[in-house]
């Protein structure tokens, strides 16, 4: 199981402080690109809560684990609304997050986690494994 980096955070503020947080994903711009952005998309398929499974987004540069509501609902997971943070994306725009799902299910194969998710209203994918995931499993992507 690995604690939520955000919550970590949060967890330090007074409760009025809470509100004014904006969390963002700092992109380092590099002198030479190889690739296109695109190529860093990977996918992974994934059981929710050993109800559903869904084709993940591996994004070891997003520092939280993020699911939209709707699959959230269909995995009957529940989530706390009062740790509701704000982030901001890589193309700038703000959102605020429905708020914090704790220990969530998730089974790879034989391997089986427990995160902390992040709920969000809807998103350009269904659910994105963030940083946490990399750092729980010790994830090694090899291309050839």
């Amino acid at each position: 199981m690995v604690a939520d980096l955000v919550l970590q955070f949060l967890e330090k503020l007074d409760l009025l402080e809470w509100e004014y947080q904006v969390f963002s994903i700092e992109k380092k711009e590099r002198l030479e690109k190889v690739a296109p952005d695109i190529a860093y998309l990977r996918v992974v398929p994934v059981v929710i809560n050993g109800i559903g499974e869904e084709e993940v987004l591996l994004d070891s540069r997003s520092q939280i684990v993020s699911i939209t509501r709707k699959v959230a609902m269909a995995n009957k997971m529940t989530w706390d609304p009062n740790l509701s943070i704000q982030m901001q994306s890589a193309n700038g725009s703000l959102s605020r997050m429905s708020g914090l799902s704790r220990n969530v299910l998730f089974t790879l194969g034989r391997v089986t986690l427990l995160l902390q998710v992040h709920i969000l209203e809807d998103a350009p994918y269904t659910v994105l494994l963030g940083w946490p995931f990399d750092s729980i499993t010790d994830s090694q992507i090899i291309n050839n």
